[in-house]
């Protein structure tokens, strides 16, 4: 695990050598196939739908509905519509406008008297891009277009972990209160012995309301958990944009004495270190660079001289024949007042601004996966620690109870051994949940799209 962390390290070291302009060579341009969901073969055949790594019917389905329903991510696959639409504007520049005109004059003078004159027919205009300035619209409305596409992707991500996250906290919610349930059930049991050898005069009035206090504090933990539990449910109807009924029914084959699920230990040494590159968020930063870029490009053409070429034909009353006109018209700005050098001026502020989110982006890419990966390592040998202390609780009290029985040990050693016990089963399965949702986050850091349509489609 170390040594591919340092991997992945050195990849976005080398990637941030070069930050200064994400088109740099050897690394993705503009004009590449986008990854997330549409990754080479090569990955797409080592990155399934790692939810499924749980073996949990209802978190798959539950992720399933999250794709199709959730009420954000259709907001933004019509935010990628908006700014296709935008693109195919700025395509457009490049052709000329053609429309129809018409054109009716009546006056009147004291030599000629009343006089009409009407004209109809087609007006052509085109601006000729000499510098370029069209050009870089295009390539700017390009690369905001794959921006937004990868906003999306990244939402896909965002939204897979939360349902995953939440799906894990209803879990762990429910564990914690068949647990509570069960030890107060066992704590009762107790206090019942107690009470009964208190009638017979060989208990003491101390020890039994030390039960019922302790038989009290444990069914506390009980609303705690349903609480939380319920938070967790409305999440997922939230997530899912769905009646509280329809994630009712999803949930429904969940056994609640069931510990929360472990991810499989052979998807986390799977995962290419490439993933790390590729993440929606680091793409979309570079996107935003690249449009920053051509727009900077596009108001530095602005300096020099604008051709645009006119067409008039058409007839003409007056003349009593078709008529036609063709124009030239060449501006060149010469006293602006400081209009195109501040614009200028804002656009390398604006690229700058895209750059150094460039850079960030790839260093929180860093951040959050070293984050993830030692976590996640932590929790691991957390959990193996809390599994042989919760063996050690369950013998110590058998053993309490055997030597109380035998009249060796008081009843507050019998109460402070399933105390314990009640701590460590809860800290136990809470370290289980924990590795579980640092699972998801790994997911999550790596960038990892689930499965989707072809984002060319959207």
């Amino acid at each position: 695990m170390i040594n591919r962390t340092s991997l992945m390290t050195l990849a976005l070291l080398s990637a941030l050598a070069g930050c200064s302009s994400p088109m740099q060579e050897g690394s993705p341009t503009a004009g590449d196939q986008m990854h997330g969901q549409d990754l080479a073969p090569s990955l797409a055949t080592q990155l399934p739908r790692w939810w499924e790594g749980f073996n949990d019917p209802a978190l798959n389905s539950l992720m399933e509905s999250a794709l199709r329903n959730n009420l954000d991510l259709a907001s933004a696959v019509e935010r990628v519509r908006e700014v296709r639409a935008q693109r195919r504007l700025a395509a457009a520049q490049r052709y000329p406008d053609i429309g129809l005109a018409a054109n009716y004059d009546r006056s009147r003078t004291a030599l000629n008297g009343t006089n009409e004159d009407y004209f109809y027919g087609m007006d052509l205009s085109w601006e000729v891009d000499l510098f370029g300035r069209l050009k870089a619209l295009r390539n700017e409305a390009d690369a905001q277009l794959k921006a937004s596409q990868q906003d999306y992707l990244s939402l896909r991500i965002s939204l897979m972990a939360e349902v995953a996250n939440n799906y894990l906290q209803y879990r762990l919610a429910r564990r914690v209160e068949q647990i509570a349930s069960e030890a107060s059930t066992a704590q009762k049991q107790t206090a019942d012995v107690t009470r009964a050898r208190l009638e017979q005069g060989t208990s003491n009035r101390l020890d039994l309301e030390r039960i019922e206090s302790q038989v009290a504090v444990t069914l506390a933990e009980v609303p705690v958990a349903r609480q939380q539990a319920e938070t967790a449910r409305y999440n997922l109807a939230y997530l899912l944009a769905s009646e509280q009924s329809v994630v009712d029914r999803l949930l429904a084959g969940e056994d609640p004495a069931a510990v929360p699920p472990s991810p499989s230990a052979l998807s986390l040494s799977s995962v290419p270190v490439e993933v790390l590159r590729e993440r929606p968020d680091v793409r979309a930063a570079e996107q935003r660079l690249q449009a920053a870029g051509e727009f900077l490009a596009a108001e530095k053409a602005a300096r020099y001289p604008q051709l645009t070429l006119g067409l008039l034909s058409g007839f003409e009353q007056g003349a009593g024949a078709s008529t036609w006109a063709l124009s030239t018209q060449l501006f060149q700005p010469l006293f602006d007042f400081g209009r195109i050098s501040s614009r200028i001026e804002a656009g390398d502020a604006r690229h700058e601004q895209a750059r150094l989110a460039y850079k960030s982006s790839l260093l929180q890419a860093l951040r959050e996966v070293h984050t993830a990966f030692q976590a996640y390592n932590q929790g691991v040998e957390r959990q193996g620690n809390l599994d042989q202390a919760t063996v050690a609780a369950v013998r110590a009290v058998d053993l309490a109870k055997q030597q109380y029985a035998a009249g060796t040990v008081s009843m507050l050693e019998v109460l402070d051994a399933e105390r314990s016990l009640f701590d460590v089963q809860r800290s136990q399965v809470q370290a289980r949940a924990d590795v579980a949702l640092r699972w998801v986050e790994i997911n999550r850091t790596l960038g990892i799209a689930p499965p989707g349509p072809a984002i060319a489609t959207l």
